[in-house]
């Protein structure tokens, strides 16, 4: 058996589906972007028994990555309106202005590992060893409007709202991980032996549809953590966070 990893790396999969293109290989494996969820035509063909035989279950691998907050007390409130209305969080703008932000990156890379054995007439018959998701936030700023001084009132109200928000994320990404992990697993199972030419280009297109596969789950999760968020972004939570301190 031969043995080759792929990758794709998707950091900001719930802001958009550019994929990131990994140059670096390590300890000999090269890891490639996914940007295409097609099957490349030469890079898979049917298999019969003698490839099929080789099936065996993959084993799925799973990493919760969470990147403490960054703290960022240096932009004025219209600045943190514009981080809001280019990132997308338009529902924030309907407000008179935009004390804090918390702007997260969340979403998964997947790595999978093939094997290969070469049958009868030299044809090269590749299956799926092993898959790794990594799932969590990447990277997450808080803003607060540079106007509330550090340990005011104001400033600290506004920090313990944009902090909530972190933990609701952090809760709901741990209720979320066993489904998308059990749905992995599922997807992943279904992934059989095949023919291909290249086990570059099959390592690439199973890594695609792996992940063209998770989308629902994935867009399950982002509407549960949208929902969740808004539940504190609402005028009355608004104006109880206000009637907390004198210093606005």
């Amino acid at each position: 058996m031969h043995c080759s990893v792929s990758s794709a790396l998707i950091p900001s999969i719930f802001q958009n589906w550019k994929a990131i293109n990994i140059k670096s290989i390590l300890s000999g494996y090269a890891f490639f972007a996914a940007s295409l969820f097609l099957w490349p035509s030469n890079a898979m063909a049917e298999a019969d028994k003698a490839c099929l035989a080789i099936w065996k279950k993959p084993e799925v691998k799973i990493e919760v990555v969470s990147i403490k907050p960054r703290f960022d007390h240096s932009k004025s409130s219209q600045q943190i309106e514009r981080i809001a209305k280019k990132s997308g969080f338009s529902k924030s703008l309907r407000h008179a202005s935009l004390l804090g932000l918390t702007h997260s990156s969340i979403g998964p890379s997947l790595g999978v590992a093939t094997k290969y054995k070469v049958l009868e007439g030299g044809k090269k018959c590749l299956r799926l060893d092993w898959v790794k998701l990594t799932f969590g936030a990447r990277k997450t700023n808080i803003y607060i409007d540079r106007k509330y001084r550090k340990g005011t009132c104001a400033y600290k109200a506004i920090l313990a709202h944009e902090l909530e928000h972190v933990r609701i994320n952090e809760r709901v990404i741990e209720e979320y991980l066993p489904i998308i992990t059990e749905e992995l697993k599922e997807r992943s199972a279904g992934v059989r032996p095949f023919y291909t030419k290249n086990s570059k280009d099959a390592g690439r297109s199973i890594v695609n549809r792996l992940m063209f596969e998770l989308d629902s789950v994935l867009e399950d999760f982002n509407r549960a953590r949208m929902e969740e968020n808004d539940l504190i972004d609402t005028p009355a939570a608004y104006a109880a966070t206000q009637a907390t301190c004198a210093d606005w």
